[in-house]
């Protein structure tokens, strides 16, 4: 006779590893994201946020209740603003495929739109350090019993 397996306990143990490898990814992304650079290092925090969160909605079952919303609640933040950057990014990839200039004598459009990016930026590098200097991802493994 075969052994009959748990199906919700081996849910509950695959969900609290994603969401440990979620959260460590999102960890790192964070540390990336504090430190001036590559613009690309805002979309890898976006899409490690986003996979993040949406794996706390998916696995919200297995976790607190109330620390997953708070959770949310947080993260969203850092969502927003990575959101704030990639538009500014998006619109100015579409203003250099239309060949609008850019630079010092270029259009003014293009110039508020650099200008919202750096702003937008600096907000969100200062989000990330704050999550740092708090130490984040251990409350965060903590408060969800991972």
């Amino acid at each position: 006779m075969t052994a009959v397996r748990n199906p919700t306990l081996s849910m509950r143990a695959f969900a609290l590893q994603q969401t440990r490898t979620l959260l460590r990814r999102l960890a790192y992304q964070v540390s990336r994201a504090s430190r001036p650079g590559d613009p690309r290092v805002v979309d890898d925090l976006r899409a490690a946020a986003g996979r993040f969160n949406r794996c706390l909605r998916l696995f919200g079952q297995f976790l607190p209740a109330g620390k997953s919303k708070k959770v949310h609640r947080e993260l969203k933040e850092v969502l927003d603003l990575a959101a704030a950057v990639r538009d500014c990014d998006m619109a100015l990839e579409l203003l250099r495929e239309a060949r609008i200039p850019g630079g010092s004598n270029g259009s003014k459009l293009f110039v508020t739109l650099s200008r919202e990016r750096e702003e937008a930026e600096t907000w969100l590098r200062a989000c990330v350090r704050r999550l740092g200097r708090r130490s984040f991802s251990q409350k965060w493994r903590a408060g969800l019993r991972l």
